[in-house]
């Protein structure tokens, strides 16, 4: 597989690099997770990933930064600090609320944008010694965050001693991770990509905890990126968090689920089937003589596109919000990506809606689309078709 994150122009198509793309299971720890590691040079120095673009995690990370503030930042200069801030669009929200706030986002560009909106951004990946830069520079934190990025770090040791360094004795570290269960259930191999090394279950994570000393003693299901978790983490030794009864409810369930092989190769064949039911619904529709274009170019476009070998002859192109992409082309497949603002004015018959997490929004951002005829296609879990 290309990088899901590695959009390109027409005159770098020659040297693209693709790579092996395989996961795995721990039997010990039930991880699971792809052994194909590569450098985080290459992934994250120039990203284009802007989490501020979607409207849908504006509002959810304010509200996140809300939930922080009134459950463990009561005192006054209590320290957030955030791994992997990307644009600012959490930390953005603690400053509305005079939370003092630090991120540390590795990619210089994305970096830069977070720092224009007045933020305070360490540019580095988060390590030990940059957890001691921060200590020493802003005190201990009182909570530590890290959303969508988890799941993305090779080297977790390292990060799990920089939480270590930097978290007060009675702090929480929270996180958000794409939840194992949610991912089985819906089918959502597109989310399997690179950058997602790992594919947490509460089970994997409360081992890993456990080992630095630390236990979760809370956790939410939450719906973001089509099924995610939330989860509060402190040390053991923490006395002022009770452990609330949905962390051995879900350890419960997932009992028959992480170490049972019997239901990773059931997802593999689950994911053929709708691969095959996915292609068959676009073949239909282009032998109608109909046009069809995407919606979105996230990571997991790029999967399902190359994964389905979805190219030019099926899309005519995506449009995507992020003006990092715009311009550029979708790896693996070289669909041109521009501005949602076509749609109005070419009116294609349908869209193959590729950043499908994002459904309720983009519906509603493209209502006009519908009223005048226009249709959509769900790809997962299953194919669906949505007119008005």
């Amino acid at each position: 597989m290309p990088l899901a994150g590695g959009f390109l122009k027409e005159e770098e198509i020659k040297d693209e690099v693709k790579y092996p793309l395989e996961v795995y299971v721990c039997r010990r720890c039930s991880l699971v997770q792809i052994l194909d590691v590569i450098p985080k040079e290459i992934l994250f120095t120039n990203y284009k990933y802007l989490s501020s673009v979607t409207s849908t995690l504006s509002e959810h990370f304010a509200g996140y930064a809300r939930e922080m503030q009134s459950r463990f930042l009561n005192e006054n200069n209590s320290l957030v600090v955030e791994i992997g801030s990307n644009d600012g669009v959490l930390l953005q929200h603690f400053t509305k609320l005079a939370v003092k706030a630090v991120g540390v986002e590795p990619a210089e560009n994305v970096a830069e944008i977070a720092r224009a909106k007045g933020l305070q951004i360490v540019n580095s990946y988060f390590t030990k010694q940059v957890a001691q830069e921060v200590r020493q520079n802003n005190g201990r934190a009182k909570v530590i965050c890290a959303n969508n990025v988890f799941a993305h770090i090779d080297d977790i040791d390292e990060v799990m001693e920089g939480i270590q360094t930097l978290l007060e004795d009675d702090g929480v570290f929270v996180f958000e991770v794409h939840y194992l269960i949610d991912l089985l259930d819906k089918y959502q191999y597109d989310t399997v990509y690179h950058e997602h090394l790992c594919y947490y279950s509460l089970t994997a994570l409360s081992y890993l905890l456990n080992r630095y000393g630390m236990e979760i003693f809370d956790v939410k299901r939450i719906p973001i990126h089509s099924g995610s978790i939330r989860v509060y983490a402190k040390n053991k030794s923490n006395n002022k968090q009770i452990t609330q009864s949905i962390v051995n409810d879900l350890l419960a369930e997932e009992k028959a689920v992480v170490h049972n092989i019997d239901v990773y190769r059931a997802f593999s064949e689950s994911i053929s089937l709708a691969r095959e039911q996915l292609l068959d619904t676009l073949h239909r529709i282009k032998n109608d003589g109909k046009r069809i274009i995407g919606y979105g170019a996230p990571g997991r476009g790029t999967i399902l596109l190359n994964y389905c070998s979805i190219g030019k002859e099926i899309l005519d192109y995506i449009v995507d919000a992020s003006p990092l992409r715009q311009g550029l082309l979708v790896p693996g497949m070289h669909i041109p990506i521009i501005s949602p603002e076509t749609i109005g004015k070419d009116l294609p018959d349908y869209i193959l809606i590729l950043a499908w997490s994002y459904e309720k929004e983009i519906l509603t951002k493209e209502k006009e689309y519908l009223n005048k005829g226009g249709r959509f296609i769900m790809p997962l879990p299953i194919v669906r078709i949505i007119s008005t």
